[in-house]
């Protein structure tokens, strides 16, 4: 309930508590109905969701521009500069883990997962301290140095938004998922700039289910916090990747390199959901204590900044001062959207201009881009060229992973949506440069092939590969992306789900102890019909079978708790369930005077052996009843032919899901 005005409290705050306590009012007595009210409410939470993105993405600037903006424009030879960067990340994590731990330990880690368990098994229930602890840890955390995403967090935002107004209003669990959910497609779309991806992303990873009812607010929310966004934040009417007009010609000549890129990405993101949870597993066994985590992981990771080369060959300081900084973030260190942008820039020089034109071209765009103009890729002007940029980025491609990995398991808070891009990035950029030095004729721009494994490797660690391709389109605002895209995180996906079945979000949630069924797992049981399930040999009552007899004929077969009831011609009357017969019992009539007909559900919804285990189970909702007659035949010549038990049916789905995994 919202809280009561005080009398001493300033006129403002006495107005928004006497709003806040009629509406809430308003909506709990049933003055609209619970779906436009969700609709309503999602519109509320998608706006906050994209201011709060927009305040999220600022305190993280502002709190890297003081901490490791001031570090990298200390003199680059100095121990003092050297020094504040080893240690800085290890600082960040210390901080991090105390508060989290202190104040909310499910705003430690990426966040996601814990989403996903409000929705599955809490009622959509997210503690309002959660999204406050999230904004500060995670904040903290990346512009500290955390190797992290910025994604994660702002997801557990949003969705934590959609809970808090889904609680204050009363509304029913299921209206309070759809909110949840509306936050997170909320906090997609605010973050990349993608409305689209974030609606899918919601349905397809956070409730398992593509709803009617649930995509409304769900698109609401994604279009109002874009808006938001588009005016407050950093796209400004922009795609979150900026100026890529690669050509996409000769598809089907690179359609080989695709696959290739695909598979590769298939086996990085197993690879990189593996090396996540098992640098968790050994910093926990060899570090017991969080402060002990805390310093030494975070110690590798400043390690990493201090020793690993800031930029590519190709890149000189004056085209990194270029893109907006005095100094330039080590790559392994924060986000790490500079290596992506930088990769998905890359293109090589054509092969029908002069040597003199290459390098006319080349200098006209570096120029470009030191003055601010318009500059669309970073043109390699040879071979040497290419094959010190492929030197610089192949180490980042086993060595960001490493880093994401050790800043979570050294308590760190933040999201892994981020380095998939990266680690899709770099690794489609090292293919692209590889299939320019050895089949120029068969390949594209070292740029596309960026583009193409962000979404692959996506596609492989969440398992989301609509996500996956529509989050890419979007960022790149390039239609023609969508074939390469396809190819490669439709083979990505199959390949990490060979290697690693689980999400590298749902394995957290297997990690404490069970799996979560979502709305998509029911989809195995379609292909399993009522015959395969049903029981045969099972028994039946007279209609003028007394009460003594039912009890006898139950007894003998307890396993069966709904009992049919026949008449003339072997003709189904109806079914006898335990509630009917225990009725009977507690009443003072005589069981003499009671037959199977008087007590028998008559009309009791029957199934046919040819339909399937979803439209059975539809079925048993709509009588309450644990067994479904499964009759065959149209009118009079209908009859009886088995029995489907509600146990059954969930037995066999448990086998069902137990055999994914």
């Amino acid at each position: 309930m919202p809280p009561s005005a005080s009398p001493n409290a300033p006129a403002p705050n006495r107005r928004a508590n006497r709003l806040l306590g009629w509406l809430a009012s308003f909506f709990r007595r049933d003055a609209v109905s619970s779906g436009t009210a969700t609709v309503f409410l999602a519109g509320v939470v998608g706006t906050l969701a994209g201011v709060g993105a927009a305040f999220f993405t600022w305190l993280i600037e502002n709190i890297t521009e003081i901490t490791l903006g001031q570090t990298l424009a200390m003199d680059a030879e100095s121990w003092l500069r050297l020094g504040t960067l080893l240690l800085l990340p290890a600082f960040g994590l210390l901080v991090v883990s105390w508060f989290t731990l202190r104040f909310a330990p499910e705003a430690q880690g990426h966040g996601v997962p814990e989403v996903i368990t409000a929705v599955a098994r809490n009622d959509g229930i997210i503690q309002p301290r959660v999204a406050v602890v999230k904004i500060l840890a995670s904040a903290f955390c990346i512009g500290t140095g955390g190797s992290i995403g910025r994604e994660g967090p702002i997801v557990q935002i949003g969705s934590t938004l959609g809970s808090t107004f889904g609680q204050w209003f009363k509304l029913s669990p299921r209206n309070v998922k759809v909110l949840v959910a509306a936050g997170a497609a909320a906090g997609i779309s605010a973050t990349f700039n993608a409305p689209l991806a974030g609606v899918i992303f919601a349905s397809e990873i956070i409730l398992g289910s593509f709803a009617v009812e649930s995509l409304t607010p769900i698109v609401i929310a994604g279009v109002l916090a874009d808006v938001v966004q588009q005016h407050i934040g950093e796209h400004r009417m922009e795609p979150a990747f900026l100026q890529l007009q690669f050509d996409f010609a000769g598809a089907w000549q690179q359609l080989p390199s695709y696959f290739l890129l695909g598979l590769l990405a298939g086996i990085a993101a197993a690879g990189f959901t593996k090396l996540l949870y098992r640098t968790e597993d050994l910093s926990g066994k060899w570090l017991p204590r969080w402060w002990q985590r805390a310093l030494l992981l975070g110690t590798f990771v400043g390690l990493s900044g201090v020793l690993y080369p800031v930029s590519p060959p190709v890149l000189s300081q004056a085209t990194q001062e270029a893109n907006g900084h005095s100094y330039s973030i080590p790559p392994l260190l924060g986000v790490g959207y500079g290596v992506v942008d930088h990769t998905l820039h890359l293109d090589v020089a054509k092969q029908d201009q002069r040597p003199q034109e290459v390098i006319a071209d080349a200098t006209k765009k570096f120029f470009d881009k030191i003055t601010g103009e318009d500059a669309n890729k970073t043109v390699l002007v040879d071979r040497s060229q290419m094959w010190a940029e492929l030197w610089w980025i192949l180490p980042l491609i086993l060595l960001k992973p490493l880093m994401t990995s050790l800043t979570l398991a050294g308590g760190g808070s933040g999201g892994i949506f981020a380095p998939s891009l990266y680690l899709g990035a770099t690794l489609g950029a090292a293919i692209g440069l590889i299939f320019n030095l050895f089949f120029p004729e068969y390949s594209n721009a070292p740029g596309v092939y960026a583009i193409v494994g962000m979404g692959a490797v996506v596609a492989g660690t969440t398992h989301g590969v609509l996500s996956a391709i529509l989050i890419v389109y979007e960022m790149t605002n390039n239609y023609q992306v969508i074939l390469p895209i396809m190819v490669a995180a439709g083979v990505a996906s199959l390949v990490s789900r060979a290697i690693e079945p689980e999400s590298i979000y749902y394995k957290k949630l297997s990690r404490r102890g069970g799996s979560i069924a979502r709305g998509h797992d029911l989809h195995r049981l379609d292909h399993i019909m009522v015959r395969d399930v049903m029981i045969r040999d099972f028994p039946t009552l007279k209609q003028n079978d007394n009460v003594h007899e039912i009890i006898r004929v139950a007894r003998a077969n307890p396993h069966i708790e709904s009992l049919p009831v026949m008449g003339d011609e072997n003709r189904l009357i109806g079914i006898i369930r335990p509630s009917d017969l225990h009725r009977v019992l507690d009443s003072d009539i005589s069981p003499h005077l009671v037959n199977a007909e008087d007590i028998a559900l008559q009309a009791s919804v029957s199934v046919s052996p040819a339909e399937n285990l979803i439209e059975a189970l539809r079925d048993f909702g709509t009588r309450d009843v644990e067994t479904l007659p499964v009759e065959v035949g149209v009118g009079p010549n209908r009859r009886l032919i088995g029995l489907l038990l509600r146990s059954d049916v969930m037995r066999r789905y448990r086998q069902e899901i137990l055999a994914k995994h």
